[in-house]
């Protein structure tokens, strides 16, 4: 994981053991949290060069969390179990 940010809300701090423990992700870039209000927790996924963008919105916060693999559909597989989605 990279150091440029190291805060995440705590729907990806539930995510993030799953996937540092997975041996197919290479990366996982934490993006910056932004405040929006109450709402449901989604989670959504966008194609980037080796890897892809998930947009994970928990209860008062959304974050972009980057994660990189060789095998994107089998890591956002394992995502959307995690999920519950």
């Amino acid at each position: 994981m990279t150091r440029s940010h190291t805060s995440a809300i705590e729907k990806v701090q539930q995510l993030l053991p799953v996937l540092q423990k997975t041996p197919l992700v290479t990366k996982i870039s934490l993006g910056i949290i932004k405040h929006i209000g109450v709402g449901k927790p989604t989670i959504k996924f966008h194609p980037i060069t080796g890897g892809f963008k998930m947009v994970v919105r928990g209860n008062i916060s959304v974050q972009e969390v980057f994660v990189y693999t060789p095998n994107v559909d089998e890591i956002q597989k394992i995502t959307k179990k995690y999920f519950g989605a």
